[in-house]
């Protein structure tokens, strides 16, 4: 009986480690279609530490994350690295947003970005393959809204392209 006890707590204490050794990494891309405007507007939110890595990895070794003290760079690596991994398909024609600015918003980077000259939507496929080479078990949540539809996908390192119709 006391074997069990000993076996069962632990297991429960190894989880319990594993789990706080395991982070949790998540983005989020809200694309907000915007016909008044005819534009695609789109706000990403990703972990400052998270984006950091990836700017290090990829850029700049000395690049830091700091509203105090950034510099144009990380809006331009940023610009680069999302035309890599960001894909948007907009009724068959492939698309590049534009990234307008970004602000930091408690542990969180936020990225404007837009696609102009939007007349129509009828069908949108998204590839958001953001920091699946970075980090194991990255997952990106994807929203699209239009004035009359949402929906939402979520985007793993197995499956990284949704399309999105019915409008």
């Amino acid at each position: 009986m006391m074997s069990r006890i000993f076996t069962f707590s632990f297991v429960v204490c190894l989880l319990f480690i594993q789990a706080t050794i395991h982070p949790y990494y998540v983005s989020t891309l809200e694309i907000d279609y915007r016909p008044d405007r005819a534009a695609l507007q789109i706000t990403m939110r990703v972990f400052t530490d998270d984006w950091q890595l990836m700017l290090n990895t990829h850029y700049d070794k000395s690049l830091r994350l700091d509203p105090d003290t950034d510099t144009e760079q990380v809006v331009t690596h940023s610009a680069d690295y999302l035309q890599q991994h960001l894909e948007l398909n907009l009724n068959g024609t492939d698309v590049t947003p534009r990234v307008l600015g970004k602000e930091y918003q408690d542990d969180q980077l936020v990225l404007y970005l837009e696609v102009a000259g939007v007349v129509e939507l009828q069908t949108l496929a998204v590839s958001h393959r953001i920091l699946f080479s970075e980090l194991e078990g990255q997952q990106n949540i994807v929203r699209i809204k239009t004035p009359t539809n949402r929906k939402s996908f979520l985007q793993t390192q197995g499956r990284a392209r949704d399309l999105f119709r019915g409008f």
